[in-house]
């Protein structure tokens, strides 16, 4: 589930994720090559692939948190949806085909906004849609709302991926790609420890995933940043 540099030509500031400064989206742009300045504001070229790493590594623990225990979710009469398991499991079929779509659509839209305005705009959207997820309660047992919220919240926060990817292999070395690519194993192993934090929250408040969500969607959000 699940970041940020390099966009297009509109102009939106990006933070610097050490001392506060910014750098436009146009500066961050010309770090795919199409210029070769020394530095754009805070940010330098070498640093770009690291501020990506650091902020998946902070998505990937907050996703890992959660991302385990949706079908559990989904299968709570008490604190969830109520599905039977069959019907669980019709759900995450629909998932890779949500995503699907809605990496084709954010490949286009990226030509338009640039690559980094579109990771933003997918992680808000996932961010807010998990949040309706928590406080919405009145629809919490309703299958016709919260699907659709899901797939909405999944289908956002990973339809960017291959944009994020395409940046870091724009800002590295040719012969250092291998070794960034191999760190998605590294995000696995991520999800893994985080399960048990989620685990660990959702039993304190008694089975209910609610405050497991709404942290997990304070972390998202700040890896967002």
């Amino acid at each position: 589930d699940g970041t940020a540099a390099a966009c297009g030509a509109a102009p939106v500031a990006v933070v610097c994720s050490e001392g506060g400064g910014h750098a436009t989206a146009a500066a961050a742009a010309a770090a795919t090559g199409d210029e070769d300045p020394v530095a754009w504001g805070c940010l330098r070229r070498p640093s770009i692939p690291y501020i990506l790493l650091a902020s998946d590594l902070l998505v990937s623990l907050a996703s890992g948190m959660t991302i385990k225990f949706f079908p559990l979710f989904f299968k709570s009469k008490e604190f969830g949806v109520g599905l039977s398991p069959s019907q669980v499991q019709a759900v995450f079929v629909a998932v890779p085909l949500s995503i699907a779509v809605f990496s084709a659509g954010a490949q286009r839209l990226s030509r338009r906004m640039g690559r980094v305005q579109v990771m933003i705009l997918g992680r808000a959207v996932g961010v807010g849609s998990l949040l309706v997820m928590v406080y919405v309660k009145s629809l919490r047992h309703s299958a016709a709302f919260m699907l659709p919220v899901y797939l909405l919240r999944t289908a956002a926060n990973n339809c960017a991926s291959p944009l994020e990817e395409s940046i870091v292999m724009d800002t590295v070395p040719s012969e250092t790609r291998a070794r960034w690519k191999s760190l998605e194993a590294v995000m696995q192993f991520g999800w893994c420890g985080s399960a048990v934090l989620g685990g660990w929250l959702t039993d304190l408040q008694g089975g209910d995933y609610a405050f497991t969500f709404v942290i997990t969607a304070v972390m998202q959000g700040l890896g967002s940043l």
